[in-house]
């Protein structure tokens, strides 16, 4: 099995993301780029193993990957799953199999 997002199955993908706490992951993700457990547990105010559940559940579906940098674990997007906008009015794409899911910017609290 390889990286590319076309070999992951779009429906444990829709899945995975058909929850909201996962979708919040997804949008944090997305405008901050690689997150640890600790930081998206208090940007979402959600308890840390909250976080580290839905963050594994969207690792195995293959939406999010992990990257260790020294004792702290990273997540952010599985290779080819994240489009970036260039022009600045949404966050980007997901590429979720023949699917393109717009990620757009949320409101200013």
């Amino acid at each position: 099995m390889t990286d590319d997002p076309s070999d992951h199955s779009p429906i444990e993908m829709l899945r995975a993301l058909g929850e909201p706490t996962r979708i919040r992951i997804v949008d944090e993700i997305a405008a901050g780029g690689p997150l640890g457990v600790a930081v998206l547990a208090g940007r979402l105010g959600l308890p840390y193993m909250a976080v580290w559940h839905n963050l594994s559940s969207l690792r195995r579906a293959r939406v999010l990957a992990v990257r260790r940098c020294g004792q702290f674990i990273e997540y952010s997007f599985a290779p080819g799953v994240f489009t970036p906008s260039a022009d600045g009015g949404e966050l980007g794409t997901l590429n979720v199999g023949a699917w393109r899911i717009s990620i757009g910017r949320t409101a200013e609290k």
